[in-house]
């Protein structure tokens, strides 16, 4: 009797775990991924906004799509349907295209640019009719309004279409700008005041909360992680460039009248220009297959007119510097120098102007060997007075300047383990910081293996001082770059921002910072980007390497300017 007991049981429990197995698995079978197309918006104004209907998309598609929930069809996709309709789009033709294109919604809307007021009218269409179609409308006035309200769109459609709760995206609004709305949302007054003009810098960034894929764009206003109450600042982002950007600087290099900003790949030396709301590659300056390119300045040191493009370079194994310079001749850009050992980096002196620093590769590690200021003598750059610094210095993390406001010039530099120093003119530290910041992909192979683990050291990280509001104190800029791993022979960065340090009277201390940014900073840079006359912070930021076997790099130049 116990043991016709015992199998009843049995057979009832393995009955329930099959019945739940069938029941589990018809719930996965037929979990269902809603597809999304998105149509350009229609612009109307009187000036040329067309480049905002690719950031509007690029913008929703990053907000709404969710793995294994909802799948955003590509630009490419929807364009090959579009073509056989014809505009306006309403709903009716909606319906017609998401038909076509085997979609579940089709998201589309005007932006309307009259004077200083601006208008958007956007849906989201159920394509199969069983739902009301969502509506938006909302006016406002000035442009810097568009961004926050588009993200205000896709949170409520996230909310209301896919019942995916999202932190409502705050718009700032004043009591000079009246908004009507017919989706409500509370939307207080946020902390920091951000200015942003898409009719010259479109804005962009790459929030850590967002659950899209790291190469889609997702703009938004909120850049900046302030620590100082009243800063703010105009920003853009450019389309995604397909490359490990290793460096950048920014000068009139052929003597045209217009700042053009030269990037480095690992192979590659390019010049991009910013114009006409366009950031587009002007020319391939020069390329080195086997060379790998890990600096890059820009400067007029030998006062012939022509500023020199310096590029410090590794050889093919990456154990030995083999550095080059670029000089336009009124016709092509020529080396003037080539095959040199020195590591080249160029600081702004507030009393000389630019100047050239350099430090000749010497032993087995790159932290070692004196820094020198250099100067052009005899078709060649001859190193002068030498710089006070400690051991474990580099020059490409090096800048020298009256870091401490008490006219006294310092070297603020990295040592080898990303370690923010300041000494004296006799090299004596002053001051070191107990956390590291800074941090590069870019090493080198201090033994003769390549493999992945092989001995390396990793380069420091540029530093800029500057006084950027104009309070007659200097700042200093840097960049923290957040590690996955902390092993010595193996580096991978998640997330990055940009610090604005201040001496106050113990350390360097942050006044204020960007928010963390996906991906790295790999270098950065002050200038006139966008030839406005007033300078920004330009900065490449690397969203995949393309190191792991299958993936391909990708970098965007990030751009923004201090109020």
């Amino acid at each position: 009797m116990k043991t016709t007991c015992c199998k009843i049981i049995k057979l009832m429990f393995f009955s329930v775990l099959v019945f739940a197995v069938i029941i589990g698995s018809s719930q996965s079978a037929t979990a269902k991924v809603n597809r999304v197309a998105i149509v350009p918006f229609q612009i109307n104004a009187e000036k040329d906004l067309s480049f905002l209907r690719d950031g509007i998309v690029d913008m929703l598609t990053s907000r709404l799509y969710l793995e294994d929930k909802v799948a955003v069809l590509s630009r490419e996709e929807t364009a090959k349907v579009l073509e056989t309709v014809s505009p306006p789009i309403n709903e009716s033709k909606a319906r017609k295209i998401g038909s076509r294109l085997g979609v579940d919604y089709v998201l589309f809307g005007s932006l309307t640019v009259f004077g200083n007021s601006v208008s958007i009218d956007a849906k989201m269409v159920d394509v199969s009719g069983s739902s009301p179609t969502l509506t938006f409308f909302n006016t406002s006035q000035g442009m810097d309004q568009v961004i926050p309200n588009i993200n205000l769109f896709a949170t409520q459609v996230n909310a209301k279409v896919f019942g995916r709760a999202m932190p409502v995206q705050k718009v700032p609004v004043t009591s000079q700008t009246p908004q009507t709305q017919t989706l409500q949302a509370q939307t207080p007054q946020d902390q920091i005041s951000y200015r942003a003009n898409p009719e010259k810098l479109f804005a962009g960034g790459f929030s850590e909360n967002d659950n899209q894929d790291l190469q889609k764009s997702a703009p938004g206003l909120a850049f900046l992680a302030s620590q100082e109450a009243g800063k703010s600042a105009q920003f853009w982002s450019s389309r995604s460039i397909k490359h490990r950007i290793n460096g950048i600087a920014i000068g009139d290099i052929d003597k045209d009248g217009k700042q053009e900003t030269v990037i480095i790949t690992e192979h590659s030396v390019e010049a991009y220009r910013f114009e006409k709301n366009r950031f587009f590659k002007v020319k391939i300056l020069a390329g080195r297959h086997l060379d790998n390119f890990i600096g890059v300045d820009v400067a007029d040191i030998n006062a012939n007119g022509y500023p020199e493009i310096f590029v410090t370079s590794l050889n093919p194994l990456r154990n030995m510097v083999n550095s080059f310079v670029l000089e336009f001749d009124g016709k092509t850009y020529t080396e003037i120098v080539t095959g040199s050992h020195w590591y080249f980096r160029v600081v702004d002196h507030p009393l000389r102007g630019q100047i050239l620093l350099g430090q000749r590769h010497k032993g087995s590690t790159p932290f070692s060997g004196q820094i020198h200021e250099m100067v052009w003598e005899n078709s060649g750059y001859e190193p002068t007075n030498k710089i006070g610094h400690g051991r474990h210095t580099n020059v490409m993390g090096l800048v020298l300047g009256d870091v401490m406001n008490d006219d006294t010039e310092m070297a603020v530099a990295y040592n080898n383990q990303d370690y923010l120093r300041i000494f004296n003119p006799a090299g004596k530290e002053k001051w070191k910081d107990g956390e590291r910041s800074g941090g590069r992909m870019e090493d080198f192979f201090i033994t003769q293996s390549t493999t992945e683990f092989a001995e390396k050291a990793y380069y420091p990280m540029r530093i800029v001082i500057m006084d950027i509001n104009g309070d007659g104190k200097n700042e200093v800029i840097t960049v923290k770059n957040h590690k996955l791993s902390e092993l010595v022979s193996y580096r991978q960065f998640t997330h990055g921002n940009i610090e604005i340090r201040s001496w106050n009277g113990v350390g360097l201390a942050v006044l204020w910072r960007t928010r963390k940014l996906k991906g790295y900073f790999s270098d950065f840079t002050m200038g006139d980007f966008d030839n406005d006359g007033n300078e920004e912070l330009v900065a490449p930021l690397v969203i995949k390497t393309g190191l792991m076997v299958g993936t391909k790099p990708k970098s965007r130049v990030i751009a923004y300017e201090l109020q």
